[in-house]
Formats: C-alpha cells, structure tokens, sequence
C-alpha cells in the first residue's frame, strides 16, 4: 500500500533542503526539475506550453512555444477595469515578505509610456506592501493608460504616480528629468524609509526575488550599482549642442560647440538604470555640484546614460556610494543592476536597437544570471518568454527560494 501522497509545498521543502547544500555552482539540472515541476504542473486555459522544459532548455519545447501566440492580451482600459475592484485586484499582489524584508525597504522608479498590461506584470513581480512605487507616465501618453495607471495607483496605497509628468523624448533630457522627478518624489515620501532606489522601464523584468534583493544590497551596504566608465568614442554626444527637432521628435545636434563642464570634471558614459543609495540619490538630486552638472546636460545626447556615470566616475566630487579601483575609477564589477544582451551577443529572441528582446529560448542562460533584472522584454513578442519568468519568479517569491544565491559572489566583489 502506498504511503502519504507529498504535498507540492512539501516537495520544495525537501528541495529548499537540498539546495541549502549546495556551494558556489550552478544548480544540477535535476534540481531544476524539482525546482519547477509545480510550475509544469500548474493548469492554464490559455496554454499547453510547459515552462519548466524552456527552463531547463528543451529545444523542442522551446520552438513550440517560440510560434504559439497569446490570444488573451488585456489592453489598457481591461487593466483600468479590473482594478476598479480593489479588493480582487490587490489580492493578486500578496506575497510573503520575511523580516530581512520589511526591515530593507526599496524605492522603485518606473518609467512607462505604453502598454498597462506589461506594467502591471512587472509592478506585480516586484511589489511588497513594505516597499513603494513611483511610476512616471509619459505625458504624450494616452488617456487610456494614465487612467488605467491611476486605477493601479488607487488600489495600491505604496505605490503613486509622479507629481511632475515630462513629454519623454527618446534620447533627450526629458529621459533623464523624468528619473529625477520621480527621485524627487521618493524623497520626500515620508512613509517609507527606503535604503536604495532602482529605476525601471517597463520591458524590464526582474531575476531575482525581492528577497534576494534586499539579501545582495545588503552586502552591498551602501554601495550604489552604477556603470561608470570614460569612452572618448561617445565624446560627440557632450561635445555639441542638441535640441529636440519638434517636426521628427528627434534629438539633433545644432553644430553649436558646447562650453567646458562645470567643476572641470570629466563626463562619464554608463547605463541609465542603476540601483541607487538613498544617499547617493539626495546627492544627485541636492547637491550644487549635482545640479550643475544636471543643468549643464539640458542640450547633450542621452544625458541618462552620462548622469549618473559622471557623478560616479569624478573622485572630487565625493559622491556617495561609489567604491573606487586601485586606479581611482568607479568599479565596474559592481554594476549588476541590469543584464542586456548586446549585439552581436547570443540573442534567441530578436535585436532591437541593438538589444536583444529575450526569446524563449533565452531563459535557460537568463535564469542563471547574476544581474538583479534583465532587459527586455516586449508582452507581445514571444509571450511565452515573458510568461514563464513570471511563473519562475513568483513560484521563487511564493516559496522563498533564495538557497541557489550565491551570496559569496557578491561579497567577493565588493571586498575585492
């Protein structure tokens, strides 16, 4: 006669306790199969699609679910009307939160400006009612998505819209200005004593659990995740003026030299996404020095990507959070906010501007990844691909899964 059937909460108990084990490697593949067989498992109307076999790199699988579509996407204002009921809508968003938790909490800043569907996947994935939530909606947006914003934003009391919206020019100032009045917000948001600030667009999705999080910016102590580097190929980008030409929308230069930076520092060229200190931020957004600097970029190309580098990369300036080399430059080892997949990198999926949008076929490596969030991903191309890390990651954060984290990795990078 058989014995007692095991629970599936009792098979990742006995999972957890294996993994607990392990040391610095990556997990077997066995131990993925247990890991994801409740997400195999799980039932779905809309699918016949298992994503513990795209986890684990099944290659026909993974072509399947390469070419099966979704049929049921919502569109901006079905995401208005079901959070018209708060009380169903936010029982999606519950998930357990250990002490280490609630005792770290994260400021997040989104930047969106289509699309409440894929908002709404990622704000489900990253929040904790411990946590709060600035998101900045682009003021050329449509009425429909601010609205369905706004519905989220009601139904959620840690989570708001900016006080200041920008029309948000790609590769203008508006980029960057947006950042920052979000920072601004979160500053002054007196009922979360965050420790750092992470800054989002929506096509990103995270790797870790908010867990595992607080677990690695706590080692980090401080420290700020910036990619700080000085590339004299991106010198044109500072070098002239730019305006927004208002018939394409297009940043263009004016021919125009720009003067000297103040405070004689050097621009530094990095990622416009970072996980931030909390005092590294009021320095940015403070500081006379900062401002200056901010001010100064009004008429560069992408002052997102050289802001936040160039507060980073100027020594003098005594900017918080910034763990200098041997060399005196910013350590670029610690920049593991965000996994991109340049081309001509492996991409499964397909390259825009240059960056891959994951495939299905990329989740087997994703997964696997050290960064904290991967971007990107696009709701309506391969969908599956977005899909799957959702269960991944919500399975993880529904259990508690952090034994696979290797936690010596990142000490090792900041005592180094």
């Amino acid at each position: 006669m058989d014995g007692p059937r095991t629970t599936e909460s009792e098979k990742f108990t006995q999972v957890s306790a294996q993994r607990k084990a392990i040391k610095g490697v990556v997990l077997s593949s066995s131990i993925f199969f247990m890991m994801f067989i409740l997400i195999s498992n799980q039932s779905d109307s809309r699918k016949s699609v298992d994503c513990f076999q795209i986890i684990e790199g099944n290659a026909s699988e993974i072509s399947f679910a390469a070419e099966r579509g979704n049929d049921n996407f919502a569109t901006d204002n079905d995401i208005r009307k079901r959070a018209q009921n708060c009380t169903i809508f936010s029982g999606k968003y519950h998930f357990p939160a250990s002490q280490e938790e609630r005792d770290f909490p994260i400021a997040f800043s989104l930047l969106v400006h289509k699309d409440a569907v894929q908002i709404e996947t990622l704000l489900r994935a990253i929040y904790r009612p411990h946590n709060v939530y600035c998101i900045h909606v682009d003021k050329r947006s449509t009425s429909a998505l601010l609205d369905a914003v706004k519905s989220i934003a009601n139904c959620l009391r840690n989570v708001f819209i900016a006080t200041k919206l920008e029309d948000v020019i790609y590769e203008g100032y508006s980029r960057l200005q947006a950042d920052i009045n979000c920072m601004t917000d979160l500053l002054s948001y007196t009922e979360v004593n965050w420790k750092y600030l992470i800054n989002l667009p929506a096509q990103e999705f995270p790797l870790k659990t908010n867990n595992e999080i607080v677990k690695i910016l706590k080692i980090f102590n401080g420290t700020s995740s910036i990619e700080s580097t000085y590339d004299g190929r991106f010198e044109y980008r500072v070098n002239e003026s730019y305006i927004v030409n208002p018939k394409t929308l297009k940043v263009e230069s004016t021919g125009r030299r720009k003067d000297p930076p103040p405070h004689n520092i050097i621009v530094g060229k990095g990622s416009a996404y970072g996980a931030f200190s909390r005092k590294f931020v009021n320095f940015a957004v403070n500081d006379i020095r900062a401002r200056d600097i901010l001010k100064w970029t009004e008429d560069t190309f992408s002052p997102d990507e050289t802001f936040w580098a160039t507060l980073a990369i100027n020594k003098q300036l005594g900017t918080p959070g910034i763990k200098y080399t041997a060399s005196g430059v910013p350590d670029r080892r610690l920049w593991i906010s965000t996994s991109v997949t340049w081309n001509p990198e492996p991409c499964r999926g397909k390259y825009v501007r240059d960056i891959c949008v994951f495939g299905v076929g990329d989740l087997h490596s994703l997964v696997l990844k050290k960064e904290l969030f991967a971007n990107k991903f696009y709701y309506d191309y391969q969908p599956y691909a977005l899909i799957c890390m959702e269960k991944w990651i919500q399975h993880k954060s529904l259990n508690s899964l952090t034994s696979d984290l290797d936690l010596k990795y990142y000490r090792d990078l900041i005592n180094s």
